[in-house]
């Protein structure tokens, strides 16, 4: 039925048509949800819409390949060398943007995070290895949560996140990589994304039982689960999982010994727009982290990067996405005064500047290393 309404809808008039063309220029960012004081979250309902609509309608092939990112990824990784290669090739990314109408995908990093953790021995978090630790290391532990983005293309940041860490003397554990399902909901898989949600929750549950704070390093993928899985679970279903600047803060005395003299080199932060908006304290966490080693950290007024997940991925939204970039991000970016000094917590934003400005921002975190390095 739906091959046969899709190869005749240009016959029969459906205003979905018209709909499903306006909601295909959201970004799924979510600020609407955080800044407009009614709370309409254009997002939800785009899911809910595109659900219904495929309901009737085929999927473009491009909707699968989003919506299976997270669980293609690791089988693509063992072979992330030819990968590369291959998706550097011109006329790959032609036919890419031809045939699935996908741009710029990015490459895989180079090391591996799982041979790096065995390579460092920093362990699992599972029940097994948890259980083994006394009270006083379990308070004096923390649980990474592993999201597809940085784990496959942010190698270094992961890294370098478990080094800084370790460096505070806190004892980390990451928990094994599984799927979070946010591509999911954001190109309408509703069903299948509150299958994925319900079995990481089940995860994140187990580990919960140890009492020990869980963080997530990508801001996006980590207020999905105070978010999105709780309208589809429930609130008592999912554990709590912070953001790391939230988890942090309320270390904040133990963070940095008082002797510790830093360089302050003055640096500015880019915050992620989903993570400016519906958690509006983030970046003043990220402040007062920052303050707790004698560094400040000025707070940069920007919109939306343009990238917003995969939609500055995909070919129609490339124009605008570029546009978008260049209204409140490009600026700061390639300002002269500005070299050395911006930080941007979001993968996607990331992504997008050294997309669009060839340039690497790094994480603050990576910044606060560099600076415990050089001192």
């Amino acid at each position: 039925l739906r091959v046969a309404n899709t190869l005749s809808r240009k016959q029969h008039h459906d205003y979905s048509h018209e709909v499903y063309d306006a909601m295909a220029g959201c970004l799924a960012c979510k600020s609407c949800a955080g800044q407009c004081p009614v709370k309409v979250n254009v997002p939800q309902f785009r899911s809910q819409f595109l659900e219904v609509y495929h309901g009737r309608y085929l999927r473009p092939l491009r909707d699968y390949v989003i919506g299976g990112t997270e669980f293609m990824l690791p089988t693509l990784a063992k072979a992330a060398p030819l990968y590369n290669a291959v998706i550097g090739q011109r006329w790959v990314e032609q036919l890419m943007r031809r045939t699935l109408g996908m741009s710029d995908s990015p490459p895989f990093s180079r090391a591996s995070v799982k041979k790096q953790l065995n390579a460092w021995g920093v362990a699992e978090a599972t029940p097994l290895s948890l259980a083994l630790l006394t009270e006083q290391q379990r308070a004096n532990s923390v649980i990474i949560v592993q999201d597809a983005f940085t784990t496959h293309f942010e190698a270094k940041l992961v890294m370098d996140v478990v080094e800084l860490l370790s460096r505070l003397n806190l004892r980390v554990f990451v928990m094994p990589y599984s799927a979070n399902g946010k591509p999911l909901q954001v190109q309408g898989f509703l069903g299948a994304f509150e299958r994925t949600a319900a079995k990481q929750a089940e995860r994140l549950r187990t580990l919960a039982r140890f009492d020990i704070p869980m963080v997530g390093i990508d801001p996006a993928m980590t207020l999905t689960y105070r978010q999105e899985y709780i309208k589809a679970l429930g609130n008592e279903a999912v554990p709590e999982v912070l953001m790391l600047q939230e988890w942090l803060a309320t270390r904040i005395n133990t963070l940095a010994p008082n002797q510790l003299k830093l360089t302050d080199p003055g640096f500015k932060l880019l915050s992620h727009c989903t993570e400016k908006t519906n958690a509006p304290g983030s970046p003043k966490a990220w402040q007062q982290v920052f303050a707790a080693f004698g560094l400040e950290l000025e707070l940069m007024a920007t919109g939306c990067c343009g990238m917003s997940g995969t939609y500055g991925h995909e070919t129609r939204n490339a124009a605008t996405s570029k546009t978008i970039y260049a209204q409140s991000w490009q600026p700061q970016v390639e300002a002269e005064n500005n070299a050395g000094k911006l930080l941007a917590t979001g993968y996607s934003c990331r992504s997008q500047v050294k997309r669009y400005s060839e340039q690497v921002l790094l994480h603050p975190l990576q910044a606060l290393l560099i600076a415990l390095k050089r001192s």
